[in-house]
C-alpha cells in the first residue's frame, strides 16, 4: 500500500512539473523519521562562475567515467539515503554507458543533515571506492536502502559491513577506510561544496558550468543536455 502511494505521489509531481529530489532545507515530521520531499524547480538554470568550478569537479573527485580527452563533465551530487539517488544511480549507469568515451562523469556525496544514516552510507561508498568497488557498494547501499534508512546508526553501519563483505572486499581495510579522518574529510568537504553552491537537493547534476534542472529523473531529459553539451 505504502509502494502505491509513494508511486502515485511521484506521478503527481512529474504532471505539475516539479523538480523530484530530496530538498536540502530541513523538514522533517516532528516524529524525526527522513522522507522524500519535492522541491519546486526554478525557472532557469544557475551558471557557476569559473572561480568556482575547483569546488564542482576537484582533482580528486570519483569517476565513474575518465575519458582521456573528455568533452563535457557531468558531476552528480548524491545522498544515498534519497529515493530519487537511488533512481539516479540507475540513470548514471546508461549515461556510463553511452557516453563514457566522451563524457567524464564524476560522483561526489551531498549527504544531507537530516537523513540520520546518509554520512554513514557515504563513508561506506568511499571505505569501498578505495578498493576499487565504489559503484558496486553504490548499488548495493540503494538496492537495501529501505533496510537501513530507518535503523540507528549503529546498526546500519554493521548491514555496510554486510554488504563490504558479500562485495569481497578485504574487510580489514574497509573497516579502517570506513573510520579514517581521510574519509571523513572527503565526505565533509564534499557536503561543504554543496552547500557553499547552494545545491537546493538532490540529486544535483552539474553539466560543465550548469546546474541542470530536470522535471524528472528521466534518462531521457539528461540524455538531450549531454547531446547538447557534446554538439556544441
Amino acid at each position: 500500500m505504502r509502494k502505491s502511494i509513494l508511486a502515485l505521489l511521484i506521478a503527481w509531481l512529474l504532471a505539475v512539473g516539479t523538480l523530484v529530489s530530496c530538498a536540502a532545507s530541513n523538514s522533517e515530521p516532528s516524529g524525526g523519521t527522513a522522507t522524500a520531499e519535492a522541491s519546486a524547480s526554478p525557472s532557469a538554470e544557475t551558471s557557476i562562475p569559473a572561480d568556482r568550478l575547483e569546488q564542482v569537479a576537484p582533482a580528486d573527485a570519483r569517476a565513474i567515467t575518465n575519458p582521456a580527452d573528455p568533452k563535457a563533465t557531468l558531476v552528480l551530487f548524491t545522498d544515498y539515503q534519497c529515493p530519487y539517488c537511488a533512481q539516479m544511480d540507475t540513470v548514471i549507469q546508461q549515461a556510463k554507458k553511452d557516453y563514457g568515451d566522451d563524457v567524464r562523469i564524476l560522483v561526489r556525496n551531498y549527504p544531507l543533515p537530516k537523513h540520520q544514516n546518509a554520512a554513514p552510507a557515504a563513508r561506506a561508498v568511499e571505505a569501498a571506492a578505495e578498493q576499487g568497488a565504489l559503484e558496486e557498494m553504490a548499488a548495493s547501499v540503494f538496492e537495501h536502502q529501505q533496510d537501513w534508512k530507518a535503523l540507528s546508526t549503529e546498526d546500519a553501519e554493521n548491514l555496510f559491513v554486510s554488504y563490504a563483505e558479500d562485495l569481497g572486499l578485504d574487510m580489514e581495510k574497509f573497516r579502517a577506510d570506513y573510520a579514517s579522518d581521510s574519509v571523513r574529510d572527503r565526505v565533509a568537504r564534499d557536503l561543504e561544496d554543496a552547500q557553499d553552491l547552494q545545491l537546493r537537493g538532490t540529486p544535483s547534476l552539474i553539466l560543465d558550468d550548469r546546474i541542470l534542472e530536470l522535471d524528472s529523473v528521466d534518462y531521457g531529459a539528461i540524455q538531450e543536455q549531454l547531446d547538447a553539451a557534446l554538439n556544441k
